[in-house]
């Protein structure tokens, strides 16, 4: 098949460099062009036709959909923003999907097998997209933050934020635990508490309602217990 070829308009240097990093381990699609300003990816789309647009909606000066609508031919599009009130005006300007910041490689993947569910392409070669990703991106104050999976131990929810702690340090996360849990890999992960996440290849004892977890004590809810322990039991000799 013909390579899809692709832009990236998005004024967040690191969602740019996250877009570009996903596109660049696909052989099907080929990135054409990557701007941080929606008015001179206006000139450029009106004269150079993609396939397929990674699409940001609040910037400064044009905002992403009012590019869009400008456009006489507009390709395939998938929207990324961190605004989730974006999502139903997107859909109906017959977006292929919408992507909330940080976005995650399986949630992109997702989105790719959407576009190809469309027929408008019919892919050669497109990743599982029940792979597991090696890391994800957090946003921790004003900056994204990569995680690598494996070096996550335990995850603590406290009053407005989250901590995730590490083999090599501690990350500050202002989100909920369940949005967490949701994305967090199951396999890998598992609720322990109201307040914690675990890595499950991390537990280094099992108590009667506690786990010994990067030598820290990690209260097991009750609730939890009996899943914890059917796991753990799949692994005792």
């Amino acid at each position: 098949m013909k390579p899809i070829r692709c832009a990236i308009v998005e004024d967040e240097a690191i969602a740019r460099q996250i877009l570009s990093r996903y596109l660049a381990d696909l052989p099907d699609f080929v990135l054409e062009a990557v701007f941080e300003n929606a008015l001179v990816a206006q000139t450029y789309l009106q004269e150079h036709p993609i396939d397929l647009l990674f699409l940001d909606i609040e910037m400064p000066g044009l905002n992403g959909l009012s590019l869009l609508r400008s456009l006489p031919q507009p390709p395939k599009v998938i929207i990324t923003t961190a605004y989730r009130e974006y999502a139903l005006e997107g859909y109906d300007l017959n977006a292929v999907d919408y992507l909330l910041k940080p976005i995650s490689f399986e949630r992109f993947q997702l989105a790719l097998h959407k576009l190809f569910e469309l027929q408008a392409f019919a892919p050669a070669q497109l990743p599982s997209a029940t792979e597991t990703p090696a890391f994800l991106y957090f946003k921790s104050g004003n900056k994204w933050v990569q995680v690598f999976l494996e070096e996550i131990l335990y995850i603590e929810g406290l009053s407005n934020y989250v901590k995730i702690v590490g083999s090599k340090g501690t990350t500050v996360v202002y989100q909920k635990m369940s949005y967490l849990e949701e994305k967090l890999p199951a396999g890998l992960f598992l609720r322990i508490h109201k307040s914690y996440i675990v890595g499950l290849n991390k537990i280094a004892a099992l108590y009667a309602t506690d786990l010994e977890i990067g030598g820290k004590l990690l209260p097991v809810g009750e609730k939890y217990r009996p899943l914890l322990k059917a796991l753990i039991g799949k692994k005792t000799i």
